[in-house]
């Protein structure tokens, strides 16, 4: 046995363990909270499936937060990296909830996402689950890229988030635009408030192979105290070449593997979420691979 693996080193296991199953199970009652709505009835009562998705995307998203909190060296005392991991907790919470607010009044800015999962429209709900999980895993990437359990550390992460949302909008805006060229000027947010899940899902995927792009280009740019906020500005740019990047690869893969399938009739049209499934696996899969090498 490791002779490092002491009582203090279950105590630091436990205490992180603690906090984070403790955030994760209160997650749920925090997103009605949120919402305005009440999350027993929602589920159980109303059956609203839209919701449910999004409680899980936020679940997920907390967890990668969390687990970017616990990650690396831990501090010197338990009460100490107790501190640190609830800090970081509430901090990643707050910071999902801004994010969603930027979702729904800014990049999805011709309907009410919130509004539309309150409805019962699965398309919204797999909208707004992917979001999250986008951003958890960008929290994720730049708390590990801090490495630091200071207040600066802290404001890096914050920064990194805000200037994350360029490269989501990004997508969503180039996505919107393909989508209208495919269509003679129909509009993206309109096909998803009437419901289409298979895009919603497509969707999912060119977002989150944007997140794990944001991800490799931590790989690239190396932390440093000094001129930190053109550091962050150096990873927006290369995070955006790095997602055109996983673009290009993943839509030679959907030629390859989706070979004699009109992908747009499938999924624009007839709203077929098996190829919409692959297609978007597709481009989360390539994404996982460059961040893998690059991150």
């Amino acid at each position: 046995m490791n002779n490092d693996f002491s009582l203090w080193a279950v105590g630091i296991i436990f205490i992180d363990l603690l906090i984070a199953v403790g955030a994760i199970c209160a997650l749920r009652y925090l997103q009605g909270l949120l919402a305005g709505v009440d999350t027993t009835t929602e589920l159980a009562t109303r059956d609203n499936y839209a919701f449910g998705i999004s409680v899980a995307g936020g679940t997920l998203a907390l967890a990668l937060v969390l687990a970017g909190a616990v990650s690396g060296e831990a501090s010197e005392g338990i009460l100490s990296e107790a501190w640190n991991v609830l800090v970081y907790a509430i901090v990643g919470i707050v910071l999902l909830k801004v994010g969603t607010i930027i979702n729904d009044q800014v990049i999805f800015h011709h309907f009410s996402l919130k509004q539309q999962v309150h409805e019962n429209n699965i398309a919204a709900g797999i909208v707004q689950a992917a979001n999250l999980i986008a951003l958890g895993l960008i929290i994720n990437t730049a708390a590990h890229w801090v490495e630091s359990d200071s207040w600066l550390g802290i404001f890096a992460v914050i920064l990194v988030f805000f200037v994350a949302q360029i490269v989501l909008l990004a997508v969503t805006r180039l996505r919107g635009r393909i989508y209208e060229k495919r269509h003679n000027g129909e509009v993206l947010q309109q096909a998803l408030e009437n419901g289409n899940s298979a895009l919603a899902i497509r969707y999912m995927g060119h977002l989150m192979s944007a997140a794990f792009g944001v991800k490799a280009a931590s790989g690239l740019i190396a932390f440093h105290t000094l001129a930190l906020v053109g550091l962050v500005f150096n990873w927006l740019f290369v995070a955006l070449v790095i997602t055109a990047l996983i673009s290009g690869l993943a839509a030679l893969a959907r030629r390859a593997v989706l070979h004699n399938i009109n992908v747009i009739e499938e999924v624009d049209e007839q709203q077929n979420i098996g190829v919409a499934c692959i297609e978007a696996t597709l481009f989360i899969a390539v994404g996982l691979i460059v961040s893998s090498l690059l991150g």
